[in-house]
């Protein structure tokens, strides 16, 4: 049966903020959720206000909001930002520390140095005192500490600058922190330290090699930058947009509008851009297969019930994206290429529409991923045309392995 009014939020962002102003806790725990999959750069304002307003605990989902939306749009109060950020670094759960460690990774502040330096320490002592205990990692909580160990350290030269290159000297004596502290150097970029970035070049560890490179190329780039300006500046993408999401959006798919938005804004921008930017973890390719339905429900992806209109492949270098082949025939179709036949490695999306969706206006659609050899999951959504625009709202997530 076609989804009822409870699958569908259609709320204005103007009404998402004011859920989230003024609305019960629950109402705006789900504007937060809302917010981070269709919000504009003004939500980004309103979440980072109101984290600075609440209570430790009641923290988390905004959070999560504020992790996508500080990653699409550029903050006009960095100040506030920081604000917001700084009681998660001493927060209980180590993945809420990293989270907050990667924000200020793309957006340093002073504000942070002192707190980062006792999040890194606090997670060199619990590392080291791990590792006597069990050598080998054991727990996704190891994990996320050794993680955060080593982007805190990144971050604390970026915060911090010069004032805290006698603790990055320190941590390159540790062996297993040397490739780390290597780099932080050269985001410190102090020339002082530029016979020393030189010898590691000669390491024995390629790890500290390779840091060491990166390191005296990330420094002289900046001095070309600052002795050789362009001789103009580009317009900064509107509506304080993110250079990486405007690269996307200019993405064509189709210029049928449905298809457009269903491959550009909701499975690439959405499901990889939205999940998977702020970890580093955007597939380098992505294959994404389009099927029609007939019906009102998705068929199982795995099945062949579904008629294929087009495969299209992506990639995050430019980046770029274009068509495989046109329509093709089941009989010509590769492994990856056919429904439920995802790929053995790589990344790959099966969206699944109903045939009635353009004429209605409205229906469910599945967007089947496989990011890796192993991580699946399964989402489906409610597809709406209001005017002229298609908006989605998530009605059902299934996780598969």
């Amino acid at each position: 049966m076609l989804p009822n009014s409870s699958f569908s939020d259609n709320r204005t962002q103007a009404e998402l903020l004011d859920d989230l102003r003024s609305g019960s806790p629950q109402e705006q725990e789900e504007a937060l959720a809302r917010l981070a999959a269709v919000g504009e750069a003004e939500a980004l304002d309103a979440v980072v206000k109101h984290l600075c307003n609440q209570p430790e605990g009641s923290r988390t989902p905004a959070l999560e909001a504020l992790r996508i939306l500080a990653n699409k749009f550029m903050p006009t109060d960095r100040y506030g930002l920081a604000e917001a950020l700084l009681p998660f670094l001493s927060s209980t759960d180590w993945s809420h520390r990293l989270i907050a460690t990667r924000l200020f990774n793309a957006y340093p502040s002073e504000l942070a140095t002192e707190d980062l330096y006792r999040m890194v320490e606090e997670a060199w002592d619990k590392v080291n005192e791990d590792y006597v205990r069990k050598p080998r990692p054991t727990s996704s909580t190891r994990l996320i500490v050794e993680r955060t160990l080593a982007e805190g350290i990144v971050a604390l030269a970026s915060c911090g600058r010069l004032s805290v290159l006698p603790q990055i000297l320190e941590y390159l004596e540790d062996q297993n922190l040397r490739p780390i502290a290597t780099r932080a150097l050269g985001v410190i970029g102090s020339e002082t330290e530029r016979e020393r970035l030189e010898d590691l070049i000669e390491d024995p560890d390629f790890r500290v090699r390779d840091s060491a490179q990166w390191a005296l190329g990330h420094m002289d780039d900046r001095i070309e930058m600052m002795t050789n300006p362009p001789a103009y500046l580009l317009e900064p993408p509107p509506g304080r947009l993110h250079p990486v999401y405007w690269a996307h959006r200019q993405l064509h798919a189709s210029d049928e509008p449905l298809l457009q938005f269903l491959i550009v804004r909701v499975a690439i921008e959405h499901l990889m851009l939205d999940a998977f930017l702020n970890e580093g973890r955007v597939p380098e390719e992505c294959l994404i297969t389009v099927r029609c339905y007939e019906g009102k429900t998705p068929p199982d992806f795995k099945l062949n019930r579904a008629e294929i209109v087009d495969v299209w492949q992506y990639q995050w270098q430019g980046p770029e994206l274009h068509r495989v082949e046109s329509k093709p025939s089941s009989q010509r179709l590769t492994r990856a290429q056919r429904p439920g036949l995802p790929p053995r490695r790589g990344a790959g999306i099966t969206i699944s529409y109903p045939t009635s969706l353009v004429f209605e206006g409205e229906g469910l659609v599945g967007f089947d991923c496989l990011f890796g050899p192993f991580f699946g999951r399964g989402w489906l959504y409610h597809i709406t045309r209001q005017d002229d625009d298609w908006g989605f709202s998530l009605v059902r997530r299934t996780w598969a392995t």
